[in-house]
């Protein structure tokens, strides 16, 4: 099924951890308007890049997402955020670094600097209000304010 001219049902839900688990990482019903609105703004991602985007971790399910160590708060398990790379356009920082550019366009909740990916995710409650954070994963496992390096240095 497809969700926008670029993106699918099937990218939203594939897993490869689920699948040699065998856990279900069916998509709930009521997410679909969710994901259907992700996918409408990664669109502009793609739009901004001018090069294909490719999702390695949009929705979990959340037997999925604990199995990946992820919180229960992740915006993984709402279908609000996606974790993915774009090979042609640059390295995650080089995507970091040129979103960051163009904030004003894309009016995210959270871009994340996960160093082998870019994690982004857009808050979908009506009300609520997209946060514009920049992190970057430190080697710790937590997160620094703005784009550094695994140790917490700027970028």
């Amino acid at each position: 099924m497809k969700l926008t001219e670029h993106f699918t049902l099937a990218e939203v839900t594939h897993s490869e951890i689920a699948a040699r688990r065998g856990i279900d990482n069916s998509l709930p019903p009521e997410l679909l308007e969710v994901v259907t609105k992700t996918a409408v703004r990664l669109e502009k991602v793609r739009a901004l890049l001018d090069k294909p985007i490719f999702p390695s971790s949009w929705y979990r399910s959340l037997p999925l997402n604990r199995a990946l160590l992820s919180a229960d708060t992740s915006q993984h398990p709402k279908g609000e955020a996606v974790d993915f790379i774009c090979p042609s356009f640059g390295t995650p920082l080089e995507i970091c670094k040129f979103l960051l550019k163009h904030q004003d366009l894309i009016r995210w909740d959270q871009l994340i600097l996960e160093h082998t990916w870019v994690h982004i995710s857009w808050n979908s409650i009506p009300s609520g209000e997209q946060r514009g954070q920049v992190l970057s994963l430190l080697e710790t496992g937590k997160y620094a304010l703005g784009l550094t390096d695994k140790k917490g240095n700027p970028l």
